[in-house]
């Protein structure tokens, strides 16, 4: 008869030991950091543990905030891969990450210097995964839904460490992904304080990198934006669309599906049209109108828009009904551009041209006018860029 054994000297029974004791280690050192920042911590029953190991309460000068944060811990040397620490993540993990109702953030405890490195999980699927990893493909398909969750092993940023002196850092990371993420981001396109719609603008942009509605909402409340919230909004929209001037990096690449989705919105009213070229030509912006600048993002997004020649002449109207008539002849430029890309003769430009000064007599006044009408007869046409 075999003699008894004692399980816990079996080798992997004492991995498994190990492996808690150093998840608990783990655990541990995490909520009394947090605690001593005074923040409220509630730990997840291990039975029901579904990637969330610790509900966590900002706090405000002892005054609970209101702002909430899931955290997901680990903890080990076997959680630092190629020189940087991580987490390992499947497909159900990142799904976990993409659809829970508050962000989840995530902590690796190094027992041997007990240092906590953090990373935003949510915000790096939401808004980094899709994009990073169509900008620089993988070997494995990168087509359709599933495949963008493929699991991978999460690399988290090497100078994202958690101690006491950069605790105000992590809050305030936390605190401003928390009103992106909670759908501030989306009303404050409409606030009447122009800042915010900056802010909201670019908030817009990082979300839309993973979900298209944001930039959707971007394009449809354009009239609602003014000066340089409006030209951000341009800049931020030319990215769905092909631009000779925006050096391509994994930072600003949004997928190719989301881009389709987005530029397949750019059909502009009149009202539109007179709307962005006037605000871009209020700002302050040295050469505005040249390459590199948010009128040529304007005027790329504006050619997308099949019926444009046709649409111009109203919006023309509308800006010398408002005393706009520098916004009008810029109109005018972009029209023969249009004609003149079509490959119409140089007096259909003209012809097209001298109808709507004729319909709008203000645009006998300036010079501008006659510059282009000077260049046409010498040069056929006049480039906008």
């Amino acid at each position: 008869m075999a003699a008894n054994r004692d399980s816990s000297s079996h080798p992997a029974r004492k991995r498994m030991l190990r492996t808690k004791q150093t998840e608990r280690a783990a655990v541990n050192a995490t909520r009394a950091f947090l605690e001593s920042h005074e923040c409220v911590v509630q730990e997840v029953d291990t039975g029901n543990d579904y990637g969330k190991d610790l509900l966590v309460d900002l706090t405000e000068g002892l005054e609970v905030t209101g702002e909430s944060i899931a955290v997901q811990v680990k903890g080990g040397a076997s959680f630092f891969r190629s020189g940087n620490w991580g987490i390992p993540a499947k497909s159900v993990d990142l799904r976990l990450w993409l659809d829970s109702s508050i962000p989840i953030f995530g902590f690796v405890h190094d027992p041997a210097t007990n240092e906590i490195h953090w990373m935003n999980l949510s915000a790096y699927v939401r808004e980094d995964m899709v994009a990073h990893r169509e900008f620089r493909p993988t070997r494995k398909s990168t087509h359709g839904a599933a495949n963008e969750l493929t699991g991978h092993f999460v690399d988290f940023p090497k100078k994202q460490v958690l101690t006491h002196e950069t605790w105000p850092y992590f809050r305030e990371s936390a605190r401003t992904y928390l009103a992106r993420s909670g759908g501030h981001a989306l009303l404050n396109l409409i606030d009447v304080d122009p800042w915010k719609q900056e802010a909201a603008v670019e908030d817009c942009f990082a979300l839309g990198r993973g979900d298209a509605r944001a930039l959707l909402m971007v394009r449809r409340l354009i009239e609602r934006l003014p000066g340089q919230a409006l030209c951000l909004a341009v800049r931020v929209l030319s990215h769905c669309i092909s631009h000779p001037d925006i050096f391509w990096h994994e930072g600003n690449w949004i997928p190719q599906n989301i881009r389709k989705s987005v530029a397949s919105t750019f059909s502009w009213t009149p009202q539109e049209i007179f709307h962005m070229i006037r605000e871009v030509d209020s700002q302050d912006e040295e050469g505005k109108w040249q390459r590199g600048s948010s009128g040529q993002c304007l005027f790329l997004l504006l050619l997308k828009e099949k019926e444009l020649t046709a649409k111009l002449p109203e919006a023309v109207q509308m800006a010398c009904s408002a005393d706009e008539t520098q916004v009008a002849v810029i109109m005018l430029y972009l029209l023969q551009y249009c004609m003149a890309t079509d490959s119409k003769p140089k007096e259909k430009l003209l012809e097209a041209v001298e109808e709507i000064v004729d319909a709008n007599p203000k645009l006998a006044g300036e010079i501008l006018t006659w510059e282009l009408h000077g260049i046409i007869v010498e040069h056929g046409w006049a480039d906008i860029f």
